[in-house]
């Protein structure tokens, strides 16, 4: 028997009981074999879902603490930083010892340059109508 078509669907969960199904249909070319095949269309399913919901919740999560402390560290600094520049301005060393400048906001938002999905949609065979190649012996296949 020679399989000309792979119809792989995968099931796969995004966490917090969430699944999302992904499948493909693909012919198989001169020298690939099925097992491969499925092996990269699981793959692609895969990245084409992306990373579970509770990873990208702790990444977040690591990501809001690292933030606090960053703004801790700035409010400390900026703290020092402001008297510092009191003392020099009250002993008349540097009378014009600036405050230190806010550095808050000052990127805007990052915004995608462009996002598109593309899918190409094969209409399926009719079960009732798959050609069989030339050559095989009556229409029970083996085993039956």
């Amino acid at each position: 028997m020679k399989v000309k078509l792979v119809h792989a669907h995968f099931l796969i969960s995004i966490g917090d009981y969430s699944n999302e199904r992904v499948g493909f249909t693909v012919e198989l070319e001169e020298g690939e074999t099925v097992q491969s095949v499925v092996d990269d269309l699981r793959q692609q399913a895969i990245t084409a879902v992306g990373p579970k919901s509770e990873e990208l919740y702790n990444q977040n999560r690591k990501l809001r603490f690292e933030n606090r402390e960053l703004e801790e560290r700035m409010n400390k600094l900026r703290s020092e930083w402001e008297a510092t520049a009191e003392f020099l301005r009250a002993q008349g060393i540097k009378p014009e010892a600036p405050s230190m400048p806010q550095f808050q906001r000052l990127l805007n938002a990052a915004k995608p340059e462009s996002q598109s999905v593309t899918a190409e949609f094969v209409e399926e065979a009719d079960p009732d109508n798959i050609p069989f190649d030339p050559g095989t012996r009556g229409d029970i296949p083996d085993g039956f």
